[in-house]
């Protein structure tokens, strides 16, 4: 029984960063081994590289540090994705992870991930945009893979970076999505 949480904000202890952490506590209170993933850290990264290996071969085949990211969300009962949005959109680092997706579809575009794994989302923004982004990452996530949305929390509106921890309504809400769980 595992959860895998990725956070892609660059910025380590911000509001998403907080948010999930809490939900991943949650989820370690309710026997879950989870595992939280930095992907701004990762030194080597890329994204599709278009090659299509992923259809025969069933999972990407490009080695670079999402690999195991890649692997671990395809093993795992549950998932969080969170990440800030730049412009309007994620922020690269996630955008990166996410062209990867592409290897979770068959050739014929059917998923090739087990179906019905939880799926909680986390988006930030200082101006706005973080409830489409929540919209738009739990809608793909669903309608492609198959995955089953257990909840989603979008922070938004100029906020300073430490001002999840200091919203006990928005933490109790983390703590309760993760313990879906």
């Amino acid at each position: 029984m595992s959860v895998v949480a990725v956070i892609s904000s660059p910025r380590k202890g911000a509001n998403g960063d907080t948010v999930v952490n809490a939900m991943a506590e949650a989820a370690r209170s309710n026997g879950k081994d989870v595992n939280v993933v930095y992907l701004n850290p990762m030194k080597d990264r890329r994204g599709c590289q278009g090659c299509n290996q992923c259809k025969t071969k069933g999972r990407c085949v490009v080695n670079d540090d999402l690999l195991p990211v890649l692997d671990a969300i395809r093993e795992a009962e549950s998932v969080i994705l969170s990440a800030p949005v730049y412009f309007g959109c994620p922020c690269a680092q996630y955008r990166l992870l996410e062209d990867r997706f592409y290897s979770f579809l068959n050739a014929d575009f059917s998923s090739n991930v087990a179906a019905g794994k939880k799926l909680a989302v986390v988006t930030t923004c200082g101006t706005a945009g973080a409830e489409e982004l929540a919209d738009k990452i739990e809608g793909t996530m669903a309608k492609l893979f198959g995955f089953k949305p257990v909840g989603k929390l979008a922070v938004g509106g100029s906020n300073p970076p430490d001002a999840a921890a200091n919203d006990a309504e928005l933490m109790a809400k983390a703590r309760e999505i993760g313990s879906k769980l």
